[in-house]
């Protein structure tokens, strides 16, 4: 085989005698290196584990080290398939150095078509979609459904317009109705079942950046291993009617603009997120709109840990400005993941109010939540000096009186200090069984970290055994 043999540093290691033995000082036994070539030694089945470690490229490299080692990559059960800005993949004479987006689609094109995996656990393929490529996606589509997929990632991304739907890949049919997927990832695709959707294998879900069919998407029945369940939209959902229809779901994540979506059947959910945007219907029909957020969470009402986002928080103060209340939630867990500004603190008393077995209020901001902004519409509507607010609150709260025990802010901004340091005194203040109080909030310019924390530290508590732990760290 030619392959570089194992040898140790010295130079005896060469010698034909390969396993004679010599003597130190002391007439211990040494046992000299061999050149023996161990990796030749090894299962084929490993081999193509190690090389199921390596980046496909790479591994599809080691067809020239030997006869042997010629068809070991095509064995290789997971293909994920990246594309990174660089002239080419390959250097070899057959490829247009030109045009390097062209060198990754042939290169995927000729890796999965050489695959002999009766079965693949994975293919994953990440690069900038093109309509010229739609024919090569059909056949990788083609393929993953041939060989059983367990986990199928068609994520692409493009240079057009953030809006632009002209150049968006569409998923084929038979996507539709395979019984391995066990995953499926899609993002920057056209979602446009023609009939039943069965993924009755499928434990998690994510669709993210598409346009859904103009008609309705239903998932209905997704067995009873499902865990995760991620609908994405980052676009405008034009005339389409969203329906979530899953008994056995156990989280389901809402992301990104929505014009119309309904909840069904989801009682073994555990974990929900509602971070849509439905604050550009308010203008047309605002009425609708809160009928639909009122019938989202009522049918989360019996989920333990939820998280709504800034858009959310804002249709609820719009409710609260009304007197509308929102569903009674059953939730143990809420997260909020929003600034404290005056468009959100009706909606925090709605939560509060309508959520009697609170114990965990979490404050924070995610990535997604710096992309969201306030909508000018609501703080017009909400007619309240928002320095005072909470002290003004004269009704009840029962989650405050029996069952609230900890309380976190985390990677908030805190430049609006008086509108947080007044919630948090509120807590204080009203929270009788408050355990933990932990404020972890990025240093800021022009702020005395220690005079915010003495501020913090001073309010009165009306639980004696509340800890507050503040903490401050740079970003």
């Amino acid at each position: 085989m030619d392959f570089p043999a194992i040898t140790g540093s010295d130079n005896e290691s060469c010698d034909p005698d390969r396993h004679r033995k010599r003597r130190n000082t002391d007439q211990s036994p040494v046992y000299e290196p061999t050149s023996v070539d161990r990796i030749s030694d090894l299962h084929d089945s490993l081999l193509v584990h190690i090389l199921s470690l390596l980046p496909i490229e790479d591994a599809v490299k080691t067809q020239v080290l030997s006869k042997r080692w010629q068809h070991l990559f095509t064995h290789i059960p997971s293909l994920v398939f990246r594309y990174v800005y660089r002239d080419s993949y390959h250097s070899d004479d057959e490829y247009d150095e030109s045009d390097p987006m062209r060198d990754f689609v042939t290169f995927v094109e000729k890796t999965l078509t050489l695959c002999n995996c009766s079965k693949l656990k994975k293919l994953g393929v990440y690069f900038e979609y093109d309509s010229d490529y739609v024919c090569n996606v059909d056949l990788w589509a083609c393929i993953a459904a041939g060989k059983g997929t367990e986990e199928l990632h068609l994520e692409f991304d493009s240079e057009e317009d953030f809006f632009d739907e002209s150049d968006r890949y569409e998923l084929p049919q038979l996507l539709y109705s395979n019984s391995s997927f066990r995953e499926l990832r899609f993002s920057r695709c056209h979602v446009v079942p023609k009939g039943v959707v069965a993924w009755n294998s499928l434990k998690k879900l994510s669709i993210g950046y598409v346009k859904l069919s103009d008609d309705k998407l239903v998932l209905r029945d997704i067995w009873e291993d499902i865990w995760e369940d991620t609908l994405s939209d980052e676009e405008q959902i034009d005339n389409s009617d969203l329906e979530i229809s899953g008994p056995n779901l156990q989280s389901l994540e809402i992301l990104g603009h929505l014009k119309s979506c309904r909840v069904g059947d989801v009682s073994s959910l555990v974990d929900a997120t509602l971070n849509c945007d439905l604050l550009n219907l308010i203008i047309d029909d605002d009425e609708s709109v809160l009928n639909m957020l009122k019938g989202l969470l009522k049918s989360l009402a019996h989920v333990k840990n939820i998280t709504l986002g800034k858009w959310v928080m804002q249709v609820l103060s719009m409710m609260e400005a009304q007197g509308l209340r929102s569903p009674l939630l059953e939730c143990e867990c809420l997260t909020l993941d929003t600034d404290i500004q005056k468009a959100v603190l009706p909606g925090i008393a709605n939560l509060l109010e309508s959520s009697p077995n609170l114990k965990t209020l979490v404050i924070t901001l995610s990535s997604s939540g710096y992309r969201q902004y306030f909508w000018p519409i609501v703080t017009e509507l909400l007619n309240y000096d928002e320095k005072h607010y909470w002290t003004s609150q004269k009704r009840t709260f029962k989650c405050l009186m029996l069952h609230l025990t900890e309380v976190k802010f985390s990677g908030v901004s805190w430049n609006y200090l008086d509108l947080y340091f007044s919630f948090v005194q509120f807590l204080l203040k009203n929270a009788r069984v408050l355990q933990k109080m932990v404020i972890d909030a990025p240093r800021e310019d022009g702020r005395n970290p220690t005079e915010v924390s003495l501020k913090l530290l001073s309010f009165p508590r009306s639980s004696p055994n509340v800890v507050v732990m503040c903490s401050e760290r740079n970003g």
